[in-house]
């Protein structure tokens, strides 16, 4: 039996009838020829026939690597004769030839094998689904595609770029945008991010892939309404996020592991707190947007470094928080405002926007 070469898909159907195609002779008894349809695969071809891929595969001497084109036509053979089909199966330049037919099966084949919408979308609900348990299964995490390369986004604004070398070493081209992300919201004042905190933000978006990272909050001027008095926001030390498609409590338990950084969890809230400093420390805060902070212990709200309520972009839960958790039976609430402080603080030393304190030192090696 004679196997037939797949047309080229952009030739297809429109020019079958203008230029000299090869096509197969008629299949042998038993046998019949199917015209590929737009979006069909070998899979769902051998399906629809009761007949194994590799049989479809030996039948018309179809390589792994090869891909299916719109107007492609293949042999299927019949049940219990997949092995003398491939016998049979000769050099695809030997078809004859008979384009106008070709482009007549062609329309009728795509209109009667057009994937059907309920189809097309239960086999993508199966492939998000392998790919969430192949994201389960990993800890979400995924070797990045461009290593270095970050992308932010803030509301509708974005920032793409290639925010650390191959080597892991910070680009201090890339700092620019990287604080223009982390400006501060109501006002768009803004001060240069710490380089320490840009290269954990790249470090971060390779561990999960190069996903999104949504920012939330970035630099916050001092206000002596806020919970705590010296907060890393202030002076550029410290970012709100989330990582698109990651639960934030992986986000949070990844962002454990540096060393000289401070992480916030908070369980009611959109985000993951990190900031960077001179010491390890982590806290719970079981507040939400415009709440005064409810630590999980008195340990938690000596380290925090802000509470929920000074956000000042709250958003919706996210993955990996809850609508309203509450701190364990075990655990005492603050009912302070934060720090068993009142309002009315005093501005810790900071860089404001225009001044002239000296840039950053370089990052040291994490």
């Amino acid at each position: 039996m004679h196997s037939v070469w797949l047309l080229p898909s952009a030739a297809g159907v429109a020019l079958a009838a203008l230029l000299s195609l090869t096509t197969p002779r008629a299949a042998d008894a038993g046998e019949a020829v199917h015209v590929v349809a737009k979006g069909q695969t070998l899979v769902a071809i051998a399906k629809r026939h009761q007949v194994t891929v590799d049989a479809i595969r030996a039948a018309n001497n179809l390589k792994r690597w090869q891909q299916l084109h719109p107007g492609d036509e293949l042999i299927i053979p019949g049940k219990g004769k997949e092995a003398d089909a491939t016998k049979r199966a000769v050099d695809p330049k030997k078809a004859i030839k008979n384009g106008k037919d070709k482009g007549k099966a062609v329309e009728k084949a795509q209109e009667e094998d057009k994937p059907k919408g309920r189809g097309k979308d239960k086999g993508r609900a199966k492939d998000s689904e392998r790919e969430r348990e192949d994201d389960r299964a990993n800890g979400y995490a995924r070797k990045p595609k461009r290593p270095g390369f970050v992308h932010l986004q803030r509301g509708t604004e974005k920032f793409e770029g290639q925010l650390l070398t191959r080597h892991g070493r910070l680009v201090p081209a890339a700092l620019a945008g990287v604080s223009r992300m982390l400006r501060f919201g109501p006002t768009g004042a803004k001060i240069p991010i710490d380089p320490r905190l840009a290269t954990l933000i790249g470090i971060v978006s390779d561990h999960f892939g190069g996903r999104v990272i949504r920012v939330v909050s970035g630099y916050r001027p001092f206000s002596p309404r806020q919970f705590t008095r010296h907060s890393k926001h202030n002076v550029g030390h410290a970012m709100d996020f989330s990582v698109e498609g990651v639960p934030n409590t992986v986000v949070r338990d990844y962002c454990r592991t540096f060393r000289s950084s401070g992480v916030g969890y908070y369980p009611n809230s959109s985000f993951v707190h990190m900031d960077v400093r001179t010491s390890k420390v982590y806290w719970v805060d079981y507040s939400g947007p415009g709440q005064a902070p409810r630590y999980d212990s008195q340990h938690a709200q000596a380290a925090a470094d802000e509470s929920a309520g000074d956000v000042d972009a709250p958003e919706a839960p996210a993955e990996g928080g809850s609508k309203q958790t509450s701190p364990p039976d075990s655990q005492d609430v603050d009912s302070t405002d934060g720090n068993g402080d009142s309002r009315g603080l005093q501005p810790p030393p900071q860089r404001t926007p225009g001044n002239s304190d000296p840039p950053p030192a370089p990052a040291p090696a994490l």
